[in-house]
């Protein structure tokens, strides 16, 4: 009973982080950093006075080792952030929309991606599609933004282009002369690995 209590507990406290980390990845960081500092303090300071200070180190480099694998799955997954996502709205927001069509390889991440991509257009109040499945094992990685005339894009896709590029967002153009007309753009959302 008492033990049921507090496997409750644990996972409420498990379900909290794991929603707040993916916000706080520099924070993993400097956990990380300090559980390795602390392991390395305890070790040193209690070699000769017990052996609990060697067990706490071991546990504690463990907990390090742990964090920084955590961190770093975080750090490779993609997200906009709170001032990406402002500027891509209140740039597109100042132009004509496009019709555009999302799509990604069938990616967890990848899709998490374009789905963040949608979204923030949606909220610009451009006519989205998607997210689609890509099921082309060959698409290259990053974003790619396809128009029907590469040569001559529409002035929005220029625009779509460099507010992307401005916020870090990796993006190429590809020529796609099968799409529905001019003011049509794709985005693929391919590996981010």
């Amino acid at each position: 009973m008492v033990g049921d209590v507090w496997l409750r507990r644990y996972r409420v406290l498990e379900r909290r982080l794991l929603r707040a980390l993916p916000r706080h990845v520099r924070l993993l960081m400097f956990v990380s950093i300090g559980c390795s500092v602390a392991a390395v303090g305890t070790a040193a300071i209690g070699v000769e006075r017990s052996g609990a200070a060697g067990a706490t180190a071991i546990v504690l480099v463990l907990i390090a080792g742990g964090l920084s694998v955590l961190g770093s799955r975080l750090s490779r997954a993609r997200a906009l952030g709170p001032g990406q996502r402002q500027t891509l709205v209140q740039t597109l927001g100042r132009v004509t929309p496009l019709e555009v069509r999302v799509s990604a390889v069938d990616e967890r991440e990848s899709i998490h991606y374009a789905r963040e991509l949608r979204n923030v257009m949606t909220e610009a109040r451009w006519p989205v599609t998607g997210v689609f499945r890509e099921q082309a094992a060959g698409s290259g990685r990053g974003v790619v933004l396809a128009v029907r005339n590469v040569v001559a894009p529409p002035e929005e896709a220029l625009t779509l282009m460099n507010t992307l590029r401005r916020v870090g967002v990796p993006v190429i153009w590809e020529h796609r002369p099968e799409l529905a007309g001019d003011r049509v753009v794709e985005m693929l959302v391919g590996r981010l690995v």
